[in-house]
């Protein structure tokens, strides 16, 4: 009982574990950034390049060795230089597509606290027939309808997260809204759209910033389906979910082919978590005291 009682008050509190989380997931998202921008300098030959002295002996791809660090691909084509360019493509399409999808969600939300009424009902039903659907199956349509490119990636990935926010922006909008200074402020003659702007807004953008964090995980897990499943990017463009597909037939032989992609989604995801859940944790503890 004792050691119980000793090992509890060794743990670090609530908000030092939230700033460790934010501070190690900043990080790792912060190497993952440098590393996308500097692509060009940091991939040691053209991803796209195909060339018969990058494929062994049987015509199939090359192991890991002092030539190709992380060995060559079906074409012969470098793989530490696509999974660098092919990360930039996850990496950058997937905050694009959360950033749309944060602004959509932020309009819509608070457009519907602010107007109440059947209008603001209207947006939360159109929202709720947004969560409704399953998210990869909304990609997977938008993908196939808008085609390949990653702008048509952008735009499907932003149509799965855009309802999810609207309804966190809306919840914590409807709670804010009913607060004394905001009263205060209609009760002065403030317009809804400048105690929207002014009051709600600024207490809302902490949460949706947590829960906009972690979606960047959640859209790189759906481009990695979508390319897959052969409905994001389009060869010779690299991207984690295309190398993710194509080297499944070979993760028998070569399985560094699938688990080099696979480790650096891993590596983002649990970037994205921590510093989502980093941003929560001060908030909790705040509130909590």
């Amino acid at each position: 009982m004792t050691a119980t009682y000793a090992a509890l008050a060794a743990r670090p509190p609530r908000a030092a574990r939230g700033r460790i989380a934010l501070l190690l997931g900043g990080a790792l998202l912060g190497v993952l950034a440098v590393i996308s921008v500097a692509a060009p300098l940091v991939a040691p030959r053209d991803p796209n390049f195909e060339s018969l002295a990058g494929l062994g002996p049987d015509g199939g791809p090359r192991d890991p060795g002092a030539a190709y660090l992380l060995g060559t691909d079906e074409k012969g084509r470098d793989v530490l230089s696509r999974l660098v360019f092919g990360g930039r493509v996850t990496f950058f399409a997937c905050i694009a597509a959360v950033l749309l999808a944060t602004l959509a969600g932020l309009v819509i939300g608070l457009g519907a606290a602010g107007l109440r009424g059947r209008a603001g009902g209207a947006l939360m039903r159109a929202t709720d027939i947004g969560l409704a659907i399953p998210g990869l199956l909304l990609a997977a349509a938008m993908a196939a309808v808008l085609g390949s490119g990653i702008p048509a990636l952008t735009v499907a990935l932003a149509a799965v997260f855009w309802a999810p926010l609207a309804r966190v922006t809306y919840g914590q909008a409807v709670v804010v809204r009913e607060r004394l200074f905001v009263e205060a402020s209609r009760a002065l003659g403030a317009g809804p759209v400048w105690v929207l702007a002014r009051h709600v807004l600024p207490h809302v953008l902490p949460v949706v910033a947590a829960y906009a964090a972690l979606s960047v995980g959640w859209a790189a897990l759906f481009e990695s389906a979508l390319g897959f499943l052969g409905l994001g990017v389009k060869e010779p463009t690299a991207s984690v979910g295309a190398m993710l597909g194509s080297g499944l037939p070979y993760y028998r032989t070569h399985p560094g082919l699938v688990a080099f992609p696979a480790v650096y989604l891993g590596v983002l995801v649990t970037a994205c978590t921590l510093f989502g859940e980093g941003l929560r944790r001060p908030r909790r503890a705040g509130t909590a005291s």
